[in-house]
């Protein structure tokens, strides 16, 4: 079964990483939401944090946007892809 909740992006910030690469940090916070029922009764909290290397995905993730985050079982150690 997978599990959906609804997020909204309510922090980013840039820092600077390993070999001064440059990072965004994008904080995401579960909404109150008709979306959230399946797994919150009432009032759903959880935050998400991600530091992101790849600008063309900070791009993806505008301040204030709303997302839906699916959480799929998965196995311990994904296969090596192909090749």
């Amino acid at each position: 079964m997978t599990v959906r909740a609804k997020f909204r992006v309510n922090a980013t910030r840039q820092q600077i990483g390993y070999d001064n690469q440059k990072q965004e940090v994008v904080e995401l916070s579960a909404v109150m939401d008709e979306a959230n029922k399946q797994w919150s009764m009432y009032t759903p909290q959880g935050s998400i944090s991600l530091t992101i290397t790849n600008p063309s995905a900070v791009d993806q993730l505008a301040l204030g946007g709303f997302f839906y985050v699916d959480f799929t079982e998965a196995p311990a150690v994904d296969p090596k892809p192909a090749g």
